[in-house]
């Protein structure tokens, strides 16, 4: 249960296998491919490389045609807006997929396919659109053909706005004689017009217009009137609209026959792609080859089997991550903790060589979970929809993962359930003896137990990662830094703990954790006795002022505050003017004190715990609001049975009613204590548990391998879990 242990491979190997050895190495899926790091030439993989130009067309080609049926298929699967559809197929057969006639038939009819809707929308949407200019010209009973004019009159079309409409019209009859206005009808904000005016006065027309904010209309290559015209821009339209659906129509049946094979083709080509690009990270001279990278150790067996027909050609080798060196991060859990490491990836994952916090964070996610639902019937409905999720949908290997630990989370609910006696939130007196038996405890009546039990529980994770900060200081070899900053913060609060409970304690409890945590904490005992470089009589003044601080102490606890607060004040006041390790100590000393002052923070990260009572509360209490609807509803069923007759029917529609409200209230209050009985015991997580002791950060191991998206590789039959078969 750690961070798995890396080790950093070498293949060398003759140019001529170069090909299969790659191959080899994405089907293996074991190895992280690096930028050779030796001195030698990379490969390269010029832009006119003639395999390269050749498979981004194949790759392109066949990108288009799986987008395009993507946009046309149907998928059979439930849920598809929530669940990308998967699609199974041999590992063998993924690997011969190949362009062929078949496929480039299929991309030429998808391309004349795009081009024909495209074209029938765009069509569609300029006619609809040309109807709709047209239409408040729909009255005008002159041909636009003829509105080019006559000899003397000169016909102006346009639109004016309508609330500017008369004075506009009254302004022009003032200003320019022999000019005359039809009024149309409504486009919008303005209204449509047609101007008649001698050709004497066109040009007077025209500016007062412009200045009125009058906008001309024409219509180019129409001919008929206007009402004509719409009516058979619209029956066009309606026929491409036909068109188009019938094409459409044949694009679903495409869709429904090839799209599996056009997603096995794109996702193949994108493999053979990276294959080929990846050698730009290779070395290489003229007839050798060199890939570096890193691979799991418990795997290097299974890589050298992975190249084994090559053993004559190829050479492999492995060593230890060294100094300076930053290998990617594998999680190495044992099967049933996996699931918890969805919230290590959540986070980040530890740095190489860091310890891994999933096994630390499961018990306590775990826990905290269950006490946020607090509910048997809750954990029962959360745990059958993940088991149903997980086996009978085709959901990707991260969502099973996921349904798993919803379901320890369900199965943990049901056991918290039946110790609070919480069943459906139904009132407890309502349960049958035996299950009123097995309560612990009542959330509700025993609130103060149950918040102090909270409480108890962030002592214990907060306090429990400050321990690990201080086990992995002392793992990797810093004994001082875990016992002057970690351990101390424990045995400082632990102190306090006396202090409050043990009547008498806070005498001599009080100044022991605070002067001696001050002292650890600021390093301040380091400084006063390790300066080797300063002559004997000032570090004997820094012995003698530890000496002084440990009188101190003893005076507080044994005769009073203030006699050692003297001491301390009065030898460190003198040793700092006498001694530069005594000043040095002294700062060190504040400096602890300002870190004992700053640890108030503890307090605060401790009552976050508080949040699982109310989450577990307001559960319970919501639930029980709609048990009380429902028995509102449920109320006059009894009184309609009764009177029987038609009024038996009036009963049973009550009674369905009533179930409905049980069973939707408590399906939605299930949901939405589901998203904050995540939530919040992973912020506790993240928040109050590992700023104690993880960095995080880790890069996360990627091997090279097949770029499969949908397509799910496997070795048996095709459709082994439940998707399609190619």
């Amino acid at each position: 249960m750690s961070v798995a242990r890396m080790s950093k491979v070498t293949v060398i190997g003759h140019r001529p296998v170069m090909d299969e050895v790659v191959t080899a190495l994405q089907g293996a899926g074991l190895v992280e491919i690096d930028t050779a790091s030796f001195e030698v030439p990379n490969e390269r993989v010029l832009p006119d490389d003639e395999r390269l130009r050749r498979l981004e067309e194949w790759t392109a080609d066949a990108r288009f045609v799986r987008e395009f049926l993507a946009r046309h298929h149907s998928p059979k699967h439930r849920f598809p807006a929530f669940i990308s559809e998967k699609f199974h197929l041999p590992a063998e057969d993924f690997a011969g997929l190949e362009p062929d006639s078949r496929s480039m038939r299929l991309y030429r009819e998808c391309v004349s396919l795009s081009d024909r809707i495209a074209n029938s929308e765009r069509e569609r949407v300029r006619l609809l659109a040309l109807a709709r200019d047209l239409a408040p010209w729909s009255s005008l009973r002159v041909q636009i053909k003829d509105l080019a004019g006559t000899a003397h009159v000169a016909f102006i079309a346009g639109t004016v706005p309508s609330v500017r409409a008369a004075s506009v019209r009254a302004g022009l009859r003032e200003a320019v004689p022999w000019v005359t206005v039809e009024e149309l009808g409504v486009a919008g904000a303005d209204q449509a017009w047609l101007v008649m005016a001698h050709r004497a006065v066109l040009e007077e027309v025209r500016t007062f217009l412009a200045s009125a904010g009058f906008a001309e209309v024409s219509f180019p290559r129409l001919t008929d009137y206007p009402a004509e015209e719409a009516a058979r821009a619209i029956a066009e339209a309606e026929r491409f609209a036909a068109e188009g659906w019938a094409m459409q129509e044949h694009a679903r049946d495409l869709a429904e026959e090839e799209y599996p094979r056009a997603v096995a083709l794109a996702e193949a080509l994108d493999s053979r792609l990276d294959a080929l690009l990846v050698r730009e990270r290779f070395g290489g001279t003229q007839r050798s080859f060199l890939v570096t990278g890193w691979a799991r150790e418990s795997a290097l067996g299974e890589l050298t089997s992975a190249l084994e027909p090559w053993a004559d050609a190829v050479d492999v080798s492995w060593r230890e991550p060294e100094d300076g060196e930053s290998p990617p991060v594998e999680l190495d859990n044992p099967r049933w903790l996996r699931p918890f490491e969805t919230l290590t990836d959540l986070y980040g994952r530890p740095q190489y060589g860091e310890v891994d916090p999933t096994p630390l964070l499961a018990p306590f996610f775990l826990l905290f979970f269950a006490i946020c639902i607090g509910d048997f019937g809750y954990g029962a409905m959360l745990l059958a929809g993940a088991w149903l999720i997980k086996h009978k949908l085709d959901v990707a290997p991260g969502v099973r993962r996921f349904m798993d630990l919803v379901m320890y989370g369900s199965a943990a609910s049901m056991v918290v359930g039946v110790l609070t006696g919480g069943y459906l939130a139904l009132p407890f007196a309502s349960l049958p003896g035996f299950l009123q038996a097995l309560r612990v405890i009542d959330p509700l009546g025993d609130l103060t137990v149950f918040l102090l039990g909270c409480i108890g529980l962030g002592v214990v994770q907060v306090f429990g990662g400050v321990m690990l900060a201080g086990w992995d200081a002392w793992r990797r070899g810093d004994p001082l830094e875990a016992v002057s900053r970690q351990f101390s913060t424990v045995a400082f609060f632990a102190l306090l703990a006396v202090a409050a409970a043990v009547p008498g304690a806070a005498r001599w409890a009080l100044p022991v954790g605070i002067l001696g945590t001050s002292l650890l904490q600021g390093r301040a005992v380091e400084a006063a006795i390790a300066a080797d470089d300063r002559p004997a009589w000032d570090r004997a003044l820094g012995w003698a002022w530890v000496a002084s601080m440990a009188v101190s102490v003893g005076l507080m606890a044994l005769v009073g505050v203030l006699s050692g607060l003297a001491l301390l004040v009065g030898a460190s006041v003198v040793g700092a003017a006498l001694s530069r390790t005594v000043r040095s100590a002294v700062w060190a000393f504040l400096g602890g004190v300002y870190t004992v002052y700053s640890m108030t923070s503890f307090i605060g990260d401790v009552l976050s715990y508080t949040r699982l009572a109310a989450l577990g509360l307001a559960s319970a209490l919501v639930g029980f609001a709609f048990n009380l609807l429902a028995g509102m509803v449920w109320g006059p069923a009894a009184s309609l049975f009764e009177r029987g007759g038609l009024f038996a029917v009036g009963g049973v529609a009550v009674a369905i009613l009533a179930a409905a409200t049980f069973a939707v209230g408590h399906t939605f209050n299930v949901v939405i204590n589901l998203l904050g009985a995540f939530v919040h015991p992973a912020r506790l997580q993240f928040v109050e548990f590992f700023s104690k002791f993880y960095e995080g950060g880790g890069r996360v191991f990627s091997p090279f391998h097949q770029r499969t998206r949908t397509m799910v590789l496997h070795a048996g039959a095709a459709g082994a879990k439940g998707g399609t078969a190619t």
